[in-house]
């Protein structure tokens, strides 16, 4: 019976018979299948993976959250041969000989040449900023900024090929000419050579093609679909050409590895969580997989210890399958097809429809908050009150709002971090740019946080909500998300998004903790008497209250618990306000975190609180699986918007979470039994760490110190 390794928390641990294991369902509520053969753990965010000329050994690089390494594996049985720290590193290594690796140096501006015998990192070469390793072989590497190279290919006789992320083009500078622009799909990432060379495959991660480019002309001559038909979102990072000419294509988004021969994909396989490259030899395909194998619960996560192991960004580790050609069959392609999340039947009725009862969806988005953290102390749901750290004596209105209109108990974010999770939360998808790129920057090594302003690597294939809406001309009105506060007061709030220009309150501020939610409720209140006084109330609106992130100790700012009270009374205000005006008939609000980094939970680390309030709200447990991206499909089909990606269009909508026959009592929201106003004093645990924090966006500040500060607050449990 063939062995496999079973990785568990992320841990190597054992090897066991194959016929014991079985696949996990993610936070996303997408199945992983159990490994088709080897499987390693490796660090957080490996990036990318190269076989050794003789094809003995992977390099593997870890350049996520955690501190960056280069991990060589025996390509046998991937067992671990050696582990080379390194200051920073991201991309793909490259081997310039059977014992010396070029990996790209990121922020430290140079190119590492390892010794893989020895350990030994020199500086092969320097240059300002983010570089790339390049050999004199068709090999790729990967740089981190979206308007340089995002993969870098060199032909026998020294032309270079660069893939340009943010520009949708590629760069091809011949030896001693002048370089030419070849247009190509959007946002390539990833370049490899046919092993005649006469062509060039372009992975387009947000087109979800292949591009085939040949090299006499320099043009686009076939296009490959890779994506699955559900939609769009199949993410393709990764690139591998075999000996007899066999392209391989990792499929970040949709877990999986295609195989393609000719101009079609023949052939997939189940990869792990998120894979982010793909290296082949004649009977093997190696893929490394950027989130893993699974998610994690973290209940013992100690909020206290700086270097707790529980925070969401630190255990994403990652993971290395070893998958036999022979593997990939028709049966395998069913597989990853079987992995989505199964469609619901659409009940014979339901509120849960285009021109039903509810016009209006007002979206709430909240930061960081675990389901344990607020709700764990809900008696009937499944919750540990234990990890309650802001819990009914904090926030009243949404225990409130749980008891009223019902409690979920298994809604889990998409996201990890706010880097990806506001994109999740209202494109309902993050794309490679997003996810192979925030590990870095909250593990400090990155500066540049173009994840919420427009940045063009960052925006996904098909836009937006905003976008969504636009198109199908549905009315919206955003209040502080994706925004530009001014730089200084009495200024407008702007933003970079084409799609919401016209579209946003200008005196509604983004993320900004010296603002209290409630004066943001004021202002929304503001607009929304005027809009209840004319009957024109936009059918979606987009509402961002941040506040419950808090300032950690900050001296003389709120105190963790004021802050969460504040955001708690903010949300009880709105669904007070509205549920008095005439729109409480034909009105849903939804409120949920952007993700759930901020805390221990015992179920998942990316299980988060979710409200529904709405006459049409089914109390009681809500047990079943749920995610952002059903939150996103739900106000889709309420206002008749089709699915921006995959992730929505196959998530479970939230038909449960309604009853067919409305109850019309408004509701009441409750005084804070939290002082609102109390400040941190300077002799507060953590004051002087906090005063030292960057708090101008979401998790700027380093999230481990910040969650050690705020177990130390004084907050109840």
């Amino acid at each position: 019976m063939t062995k496999r390794v079973l990785i568990i928390a992320g841990t190597l641990i054992a090897t066991v018979a194959a016929a014991t294991m079985t696949g996990v369902i993610l936070p996303t509520n997408w199945h992983l299948s159990p490994p088709h053969g080897a499987v390693a753990a490796v660090g957080t965010m490996p990036d990318g993976l190269a076989l050794s000329p003789d094809g003995s050994k992977l390099a593997v690089v870890d350049g996520g959250f955690n501190p960056p390494d280069l991990r060589i594996l025996d390509a046998g049985d991937l067992h671990e041969l050696k582990v080379i720290p390194l200051h920073d590193a991201f991309g793909t290594p490259v081997w310039n000989d059977a014992t010396h690796l070029l990996v790209p140096g990121a922020s430290t501006g140079s190119v590492l040449f390892v010794d893989v015998t020895t350990g030994d990192v020199g500086m092969k070469e320097g240059s300002a900023g983010y570089v790339t390793a390049v050999a004199d072989a068709d090999t790729i590497a990967v740089d981190t900024d979206p308007e340089h190279a995002a993969a870098i290919v060199r032909t026998a006789l020294g032309a270079t090929y660069v893939a340009n992320r943010g520009e949708s083009s590629v760069t091809f500078k011949p030896r001693g000419k002048p370089a030419e622009q070849i247009a190509v799909d959007l946002h390539p990432a990833a370049l490899a050579l046919s092993r005649d060379g006469s062509k060039l495959y372009v992975a387009c991660t947000d087109a979800d093609a292949v591009d085939a480019v040949d090299t006499k002309s320099n043009r686009v001559v076939s296009r490959i679909d890779v994506g699955l038909p559900q939609g769009a979102g199949a993410s393709p990072n990764g690139l591998a050409v075999a000996k007899d000419g066999t392209l391989f294509v990792s499929l970040g988004a949709e877990n999986a590895v295609a195989e393609v021969r000719g101009d079609r994909v023949v052939a997939r396989v189940p990869a792990g969580w998120y894979p982010t490259g793909v290296a082949a030899d004649a009977e093997y395909v190696y893929v490394s997989n950027g989130k893993g194998e699974r998610s994690h619960a973290n209940p013992d996560f100690d909020i206290r210890n700086h270097h707790s192991a529980g925070y969401v960004a630190a255990v994403l580790n990652g993971s290395v399958r070893k998958i036999a050609r022979a593997s990939f069959t028709d049966a395998t392609t069913a597989e990853v097809t079987a992995n989505l999340p199964q469609p619901l039947p659409t009940p014979a009725q339901t509120v849960v429809r285009a021109h039903g009862p509810i016009e209006h969806v007002i979206y709430i988005i909240k930061e960081n908050r675990t389901y344990d953290q607020v709700l764990g102390d809900v008696d009937g749901a499944d919750g540990d009150p234990k990890l309650a750290m802001f819990g009914l004596a904090v926030t009243p209105n949404e225990h409130a709002i749980v008891r009223r209109f019902g409690i979920f108990d298994a809604t889990f974010t998409d996201a990890q971090v706010s880097a990806n999770g506001h994109n999740w939360s209202t494109a309902a998808f993050a794309n490679d740019y997003l996810e192979r790129f925030w590990p870095p920057n909250y593990g400090g090594r990155r500066k540049a946080y173009d994840f919420e302003d427009g940045a063009v690597a960052s925006t996904p294939r098909n836009g937006y909500l905003w976008d969504d809406a636009g198109r199908n001309g549905v009315s919206l009105r955003d209040y502080g998300e994706f925004v530009t506060n001014p730089p200084a007061a009495g200024g407008v709030v702007t933003t970079h998004m084409k799609g919401l220009i016209g579209k946003i309150d200008p005196r509604y501020p983004g993320f900004d903790l010296e603002i209290s939610d409630e004066a943001r409720i004021d202002e929304w209140q503001r607009e929304f008497a005027e809009y209840a006084a004319h009957g024109n109330l936009p059918a979606l609106e987009i509402v961002r209250l941040p506040n419950d992130h808090t300032s950690g100790t900050r001296p003389n700012s709120l105190t963790p618990q004021a802050f969460v009270a504040q955001n708690d009374h903010a949300i009880g205000r709105l669904v007070d306000i509205v549920s008095h005006s005439p729109y409480w008939r034909n009105t849903v609000i939804f409120a949920i975190e952007d993700d759930a980094q901020n805390g221990p939970d015992h179920v998942d680390d990316q299980r988060t609180t979710f409200y529904v309030a709405s006459p049409y709200a089914a109390p009681g447990v809500h047990h079943a699986h749920y995610t952002t991206s059903s939150v996103v499909h739900t106000i889709e089909l309420l206002l008749g918007l089709p699915p921006m990606s995959i992730y929505d269009a196959v998530a479970p909508p939230l038909y449960d979470a309604f009853a067919l026959e409305p109850d019309l009592r408004p509701f009441d929201a409750l005084a804070p039994t939290t002082d609102v106003n109390a400040k941190n004093e300077r002799t507060a645990y953590g004051a002087a760490a906090s005063e030292r924090m960057d708090f101008s966006r979401a998790d700027a500040a380093d999230p481990r110190v910040l969650n050690d500060i705020l177990m130390h607050a004084g907050t109840p449990r």
